[in-house]
């Protein structure tokens, strides 16, 4: 009989430092495997091959914000402050992924057709793509970063990623089609999908499935989430789209620094994953301390990727883009430096909104970043292409950090007063 996962007892007092280099080794290695394929992409269906791959998997990334339904960023605290009640615990599991399997029947067709429409060339490359990267809003790897299970995280989610990339590199210089790639993508997320499912699926006695009403109940209070998660991809994920729309010229550039700014991205991940289940899984008199030094380590990892990526992105184009693109350091650094309000912003929301229970301000902040980031961008590669596009994102990531700042402490000092 299966047994539902849990933590194990000495997760919860684990040191935040071996907590961080466990997840941190985990997520390089996910965020570093689609760069293992750029090169047999780039050389062997060239600069438009791989725009057409980013393009699906951009389209294909904002289906999965909404699969995933804000659990990226809420689940792992409602793990870790439940990892001692297994039925409550087999109840987050079962109600997410019936939910969100619910959420997927009906967007992935949807982002397919959108993936056919709009695409440049390549469309059935781009198309599964789309549905490929789609399929990654139903990881559980949420789950086990909540009960502080790395080597879980390790299975079912950087498993499937680095040998989709080692074989399909592998399978593109042998000759295998474009196309290829997308479809040896789709085979390992629902793979990675079903044996999680096997792993966390608990005793038949005690299991629930949720009903038709408990999968509505479950959307409407996920409803605001996937709201702020979409409107924070209108200006991240979107982005490239748009920029194809107004600048066809920059395309090639932009998607290489929106690449390479995503890994940027993922190599931040592992402070989240790892440090937003110690401070809420702490005691209550421990959280303020354990709260500023999880900040304090994600924004110091935030300047050390984007300096990271101004200076070693120029230097390895030749390798990662086979030649055919060339990113200069002024252009890297443009789209670098949002990296650093990324940390901040992340910080922010992981370790002192949402243990708080302020997720509406986190909405409120990605709505408002959306209404300014989507003309920003169109404005900022209309005037000067990838570098225009890449300070529109600085921006917009500048406006969404401030607002959700403000509106915490107006919060804060409606609920306490005024400071004496």
């Amino acid at each position: 009989m299966a047994q539902l996962e849990t933590a194990r007892p000495p997760s919860r007092n684990r040191p935040p430092v071996r907590r961080v280099l466990e997840f941190y080794g985990l997520t390089a290695a996910t965020a570093l495997a689609p760069l293992v394929a750029l090169p047999a992409i780039t050389s062997s269906a060239g600069a438009s091959g791989f725009a057409a791959v980013v393009l699906g998997q951009t389209l294909g990334a904002a289906a999965a914000v909404v699969v995933l339904m804000g659990w990226g960023l809420v689940g792992a605290h409602a793990v870790a402050v439940r990892r001692d009640s297994p039925v409550e615990l087999q109840e987050v599991y079962w109600t997410s992924l019936f939910t969100r399997l619910a959420v997927a029947a009906v967007v992935l067709p949807v982002v397919g057709l959108i993936a056919f429409l709009v695409a440049p060339s390549h469309a059935a490359v781009v198309v599964l793509a789309a549905v490929g990267s789609g399929l990654v809003g139903l990881t559980s790897s949420w789950y086990f970063t909540g009960l502080g299970r790395s080597g879980l995280v390790a299975l079912y989610e950087t498993l499937p990623q680095v040998a989709v990339s080692v074989l399909g590199s592998v399978a593109l210089w042998s000759g295998m089609p474009l196309i290829g790639f997308p479809v040896l993508t789709i085979v390992a997320n629902v793979l990675a999908v079903v044996l999680a499912f096997v792993r966390l699926r608990g005793d038949r006695a005690t299991r629930t499935v949720p009903g038709p009403r408990a999968i509505g109940t479950s959307l409407r209070e996920q409803s605001g989430l996937i709201l702020s998660s979409l409107a924070a991809y209108a200006w991240t994920g979107f982005s490239v789209t748009l920029v194809a729309t107004v600048s066809p010229a920059s395309l090639a550039l932009f998607a290489a620094l929106y690449r390479v700014q995503l890994l940027g991205r993922a190599l931040l991940f592992p402070f989240k994953n790892a440090l937003q289940s110690w401070v809420s899984g702490g005691a209550d008199e421990d959280r303020p301390a354990r709260t500023r030094t999880a900040v304090l380590v994600t924004v110091a990892a935030g300047v050390l990727v984007a300096v990271g990526m101004a200076v070693l992105t120029p230097l390895l184009d030749g390798v990662v883009f086979s030649g055919t693109i060339e990113v200069g350091f002024g252009q890297a650094s443009a789209m670098a430096v949002s990296l650093v309000v990324v940390s901040m912003s992340l910080a922010f929301s992981a370790y002192v909104l949402v243990p708080g229970g302020l997720t509406r301000i986190i909405v409120t902040s990605t709505v408002a970043g959306a209404v300014v980031g989507v003309p920003l961008l169109l404005a900022g590669a209309n005037w000067a292409g990838a570098v225009g596009a890449s300070l529109a994102i600085l921006l917009t990531e500048l406006v969404v950090l401030g607002s959700a700042f403000v509106l915490w402490k107006l919060m804060r000092r409606r609920f306490t007063g005024p400071a004496s």
